[in-house]
């Protein structure tokens, strides 16, 4: 459609011929020039202000009735509708919706929706945010520095973490049994040997020993699979490792392809536990030794990682895997 000011053959002419043409006045001069179209860069800061004003729109249309009425009537002094003056003051940097680079106050709260803060610096105010590794290291600064358990100079010290028995008793550790022997470790302790005393032996016979983590009173990930011990005879068959645990819970592992026997600390007279029973899902909460049966494959495949789920309960027998200190 054509917008034009005096005829398009005068000297006077201005304004547009349909989107083609445009006529201006320079310098007493009339030019004819095709009609610029702006560019649409669509740069960071362009694109940052359409959202902006978007999000100011949606915080309009989002007031009642009653809200939009109060606009109405603080914009009538300033001779402008209450949308324009809402939008005028919803894209001002604090108090707006956003803030400046400069910094500002904030007027609500802030919901990152799990969104994070990064690169905080090192916090020096009470009421200031602090790293993750800020945090880490205050609460690390606050416990006893044990560098290492202490040695025990008098020979060999065999434990099984967190346990504690009046008096012993052997079982069988069940065929294909893949048995889990929670422990808790007090202080960070390098172990140097995994162990079961065989009392009952079977020639040619196998057992894998190895760790796992604690998950939340389950076995987990694997930590350590420290291989196999011959049970053809009897007596202690160990394994060398070495293998640092920091204090807290983890699961003792073995499993056998023989109908073999080991002494175990009896739950019976007085033991002391690492911890409460934990079978609730095999509707025995009071027991704290469980096992997963069918697993005779590992012997000579390797512990699985993770854990497979505990499917039985040992009886009243306690823990029979050991680890020395030194």
């Amino acid at each position: 459609m054509s917008k034009l000011k005096q005829s398009l053959l005068s000297l006077a002419a201005t304004g547009s011929l349909g989107r083609a043409i445009s006529f201006v006045k320079r310098a007493g001069t009339t030019i004819a020039e095709k009609r610029p179209v702006p560019k649409d860069a669509k740069s960071t800061a362009q694109l940052a202000w359409r959202h902006m004003y978007t999000k100011c729109t949606i915080l309009w249309h989002d007031l009642s009735a009653a809200e939009q009425q109060e606009w109405e009537s603080a914009a009538r002094p300033k001779h402008m509708i209450g949308y324009a003056w809402f939008m005028s003051q919803c894209l001002r940097p604090n108090p707006g919706i956003y803030l400046p680079l400069q910094g500002g106050t904030m007027q609500g709260d802030i919901d990152m929706a799990k969104h994070r803060i990064l690169k905080l610096p090192v916090a020096t105010d009470d009421q200031e945010a602090a790293s993750k590794s800020y945090v880490d290291d205050a609460i690390a600064s606050l416990a006893p520095v044990y560098s290492q358990k202490l040695k025990y100079p008098l020979g060999e010290r065999w434990v099984i973490p967190g346990w504690f028995g009046y008096d012993y008793a052997t079982d069988g550790l069940g065929l294909g049994w893949l048995n889990y022997i929670p422990i808790f470790v007090s202080e960070l302790t390098t172990y140097i040997r995994i162990a079961i005393r065989v009392t009952t032996f079977e020639v040619g016979k196998l057992a894998r020993l190895g760790i796992y983590a604690w998950d939340d009173g389950v076995p987990g990930a694997l930590i350590l699979d420290a291989g196999t011990v011959d049970v053809s005879t009897n007596g202690i068959k160990s394994i060398v490792i070495s293998e640092p645990l920091k204090r807290g819970y983890y699961f003792l592992a073995a499993v056998t392809n023989g109908t073999i026997y080991a002494m175990f600390l009896d739950l019976q007279y007085g033991c002391r536990t690492p911890t409460d029973g934990f079978a609730p899902h095999l509707a025995v909460p009071d027991i704290i030794l469980t096992v997963t049966t069918g697993r005779v494959g590992d012997v000579a495949g390797g512990l699985p990682d993770p854990a497979p789920a505990p499917n039985e309960v040992r009886s009243t027998t306690g823990p029979f895997i050991w680890l020395r200190e030194n």
